[in-house]
């Protein structure tokens, strides 16, 4: 009888064992086979955004091309064409872009010798119509040199749907240039008694500036180079952008010739990709 009981006891455990074991197994299955919600879905945007270039009047078209290049890096090639403006309004293209240009080049070509509120006037004509034709409603606006002054002026009287999504000014003279030696990295504002009225004037409209724009201010230290650019000037646009926007950065990167050399520095690429991105 106590060996039939036990068989029994014996039997019975295993019979539980056997079935919790199957059990599991089925919910575990269960568990697989269920689906599972996506918290996380990577998307490549097909939207065209382009870079748009105003740039200084004395670079070349080689330095043009090496900036280009280096903003590209290791992505797709992607097409550059030309948009020019006269005085009187006149809006031409040179080349097109092809469907498969989504963050294409556009170099624009502002008259000479106007001042910064016609420039600023025409610019934003000539990128109402550069909106319609290649059909883009966001932008990223790369300015060098006196470019970026023209620039700056332009985001302080520009629309809000005209606002560029990132503003890059590289080495531009916000507080004027010397052939003084001053290479010391200066990245405090410069005070009121040294402010040029130009610097004075950007500084005075800045309220009226997007604060979502994002901002990047790059300038270039030549080293053992007279250097016409200080580096106080270019860095002390931080006086108009850091109190406005809420995303504002600046690099110093080292050149070993001139100011311009800053265009052929590998590193701008990815400084500049690293703000866009």
């Amino acid at each position: 009888m106590k060996a039939t009981t036990k068989q029994v006891l014996t039997g019975a455990t295993w019979l539980v064992v056997l079935l919790a074991m199957i059990g599991g197994t089925m919910l575990w299955q269960q568990q697989v086979h269920k689906s599972k919600p996506v918290t996380t879905i990577t998307v490549t945007s097909t939207e065209r955004i382009p870079m748009v270039l105003l740039l200084d009047d004395h670079l070349t078209h080689n330095q043009i091309q090496q900036l280009t290049a280096h903003i590209q890096n290791s992505s797709a090639t992607q097409t550059l064409v030309t948009a020019k403006i006269t005085a009187t309004g006149t809006v031409t293209f040179k080349g097109q872009l092809l469907n498969s240009d989504n963050r294409p080049y556009i170099q624009v070509q502002l008259p000479k010798n106007l001042d910064s509120n016609r420039q600023t006037h025409l610019l934003k004509q000539l990128l109402t119509v550069a909106r319609q034709q290649f059909k883009f409603r966001r932008f990223n606006l790369v300015s060098y040199g006196r470019g970026g002054l023209t620039a700056t002026n332009y985001v302080e009287h520009t629309t809000t749907s005209l606002s560029p999504q990132h503003l890059v000014l590289m080495a531009t003279p916000f507080n004027g240039t010397s052939r003084q030696s001053n290479n010391r990295r200066q990245t405090t504002p410069v005070a009121a008694k040294s402010q040029t009225a130009t610097l004075a004037k950007l500084i005075a409209h800045r309220h009226t500036i997007d604060s979502k724009m994002q901002v990047l201010i790059v300038a270039g230290k030549a080293i053992k180079a007279d250097q016409p650019l200080p580096l106080q000037s270019a860095l002390t646009g931080q006086s108009i952008f850091k109190p406005v926007v809420k995303v504002y950065q600046q690099k110093v990167l080292r050149s070993w010739r001139t100011q311009s050399g800053l265009l052929n520095n590998h590193q701008i690429g990815n400084t500049i990709q690293t703000l866009i991105n």
